[in-house]
């Protein structure tokens, strides 16, 4: 049975957001005419008897489906010492099963262990090779340089047989041979989100191609991958000008807490992950009562529920793993300090509540309120006083906890401790002196119009619907707008004295100069 939830709790068929009208209502006509309508979508939902949750929007005037699901795991979930795992599980997911890409599984995955094994010889040898020649070992060194070449000789042949019994790419390519675009995946702290969109009459290509890539996924080239995300990290983190810092901060926040673990692994720990590892933490959380699916799109809802149960339902229920501990929103402060290859930067950044937690829309107000041209940091800083090349600030609400984060760029011969001192005087400012309700009007325009804009594009659309449910519940994406302006200055003055307070919050000095290694 399939229940029908509407947006806002109210009416229960479509109809434009009440928070939407009142914004419209409240815009000057030049806002009015360039905002989107309301998101007015209707929600049908179900969940199927092993415990996987079904989200269907119907838009019959599209043409195309997007289709998604989402696991609520990602690198919090992962077990210390193990950081890496729930990105490697995302890359795996895109090499076939023991149907798709499979040529010969009953010889294959034999070989895939025996991989593993030749590459567990090959790290002991090369860590011995080490210690022999530090110790200066000659003959023994040579025998283990043999001994090297030959694993590797073998390792070579062994690749070359595996490549020889899979179709490797078929995956996507069923997919670009439908029609389909957009194929992704994106890993989060909490959650894990896969997508496509895909033509309307493909939409049971789908149904199959994602339930059995949960059913009977066989990770094909592990250690080629585990190569791939060790470049995409040197991409992402280690060639930018700050990437290494932004880590270090976040460890030092979180106190090594589960939200202080990059998304991408740490590059120590991620070099000794094996298959074992990146299969056990897909075993343990990929299970249907931690999965839900959606579409949005041209479908009939009974038909596509049908296929849901049909595929999906295929999926054993398994055991969910106990719900993880929350995570303190007070904090030990702290100063930290270091160089760059980039302008100089102050880093703020506070422990506040949940993306589920009644103060995170005043808290996201209060961004609004700081961010833009109009904002309160740039005018301040970069117009005013003329110390800053760029401010911004935002609430980053995780499932068990969040952080206000601040940003501030300075210019050429200002100090970081300048501009954290006019950070703290506009902080002060925020606590003492009421919020005019123009500005208040400005930010909650701002904050709203600008998330209804997004939701008009189905993907979108698709994605935050799904990141809701997996964080808090999707209703919570519906009721948002609501929340939003129903907000008042003193809403914003209270959680900036609960939250912004400098006792418990983290500073980090980012110098212009040679950035530090190690």
């Amino acid at each position: 049975m399939i229940r029908r939830r509407g947006t806002c709790a109210r009416p229960r068929r479509a109809a434009p957001a009440s928070a939407a009208l009142l914004l419209l209502a409240t815009c000057g006509a030049e806002a009015a005419a360039d905002a989107p309508a309301g998101p007015g979508f209707e929600v049908l939902e179900h969940r199927l008897d092993n415990g996987l949750g079904v989200l269907l929007l119907p838009r019959p005037e599209m043409g195309t489906v997007e289709a998604g699901w989402i696991v609520d795991a990602g690198a919090a979930d992962e077990p210390a010492g193990r950081t890496g795992l729930a990105h490697l599980v995302e890359h795996m997911l895109f090499k076939g099963t023991r149907t798709i890409a499979a040529r010969d599984p009953e010889r294959e995955i034999p070989l895939l262990a025996e991989e593993d094994r030749l590459h567990r010889d090959l790290v002991e040898l090369r860590a011995e090779e080490a210690r022999l020649a530090e110790a200066s070992a000659g003959g023994r060194l040579e025998r283990v340089r043999r001994r090297l070449a030959e694993l590797g000789a073998g390792l070579a042949g062994l690749v070359t047989r595996l490549r020889e019994l899979a179709f490797l790419g078929e995956y996507s390519f069923r997919y670009s041979e439908a029609g389909a675009t957009g194929l992704n995946a994106n890993t989060g702290h909490d959650f894990t989100i896969y997508y496509v969109t895909l033509p309307a009459e493909k939409l049971e290509l789908w149904f199959w191609l994602e339930s059995d890539r949960l059913l009977d996924p066989v990770f094909r080239e592990f250690h080629k991958e585990k190569d791939v995300v060790a470049e995409e990290r040197r991409q992402r983190v280690e060639s930018t000008p700050t990437g290494l810092a932004e880590e270090e901060l976040a460890r030092r926040f979180w106190q090594d807490g589960p939200y202080g673990r990059p998304t991408l692994g740490w590059t120590e720990e991620m070099r000794d992950l094996t298959r074992q590892d990146v299969l056990d933490f897909f075993h343990a959380h990929y299970v249907p009562g931690r999965l839900t699916m959606a579409l949005v799109g041209a479908f009939e809802p009974e038909e596509a529920l049908a296929l849901a149960s049909r595929y999906f339902g295929r999926l054993p229920a398994g055991k969910a793993p106990p719900p993880p501990p929350p995570v303190a929103v007070a904090a030990v402060g702290g100063h930290w300090e270091t160089t760059c290859d980039c302008p100089t930067q102050v880093r703020v950044l506070y422990r506040s509540p949940s993306l589920g937690d009644p103060d995170t829309p005043p808290l996201q107000l209060l961004g609004a309120l700081l961010n833009g041209r109009s904002g309160r940091l740039y005018r301040s800083l970069v117009l005013d006083r003329e110390i800053a090349f760029s401010a911004f600030a935002h609430q980053v609400p995780y499932a068990r906890a969040g952080a206000f984060d601040v940003t501030l760029e300075a210019k050429d011969g200002t100090s970081p401790e300048t501009l954290l001192a006019a950070w703290d005087d506009e902080v002060s400012r925020l606590v003492d002196e009421p919020i005019s309700d123009a500005e208040l009007e400005r930010a909650r325009n701002q904050l709203v119009v600008g998330s209804l804009r997004q939701l008009r594009e189905p993907g979108e659309l698709l994605r935050r619907l799904l990141i809701y449910d997996a964080l808090d519940g999707w209703e919570g994406l519906a009721a948002w707008p609501d929340r939003i302006v129903t907000l008042d200055g003193e809403d914003v003055r209270r959680v900036v004295g609960t939250y912004l307070r400098p006792q418990g919050r983290w500073v980090a000095f980012l110098r212009r100069g040679q950035a530090e290694s190690g």
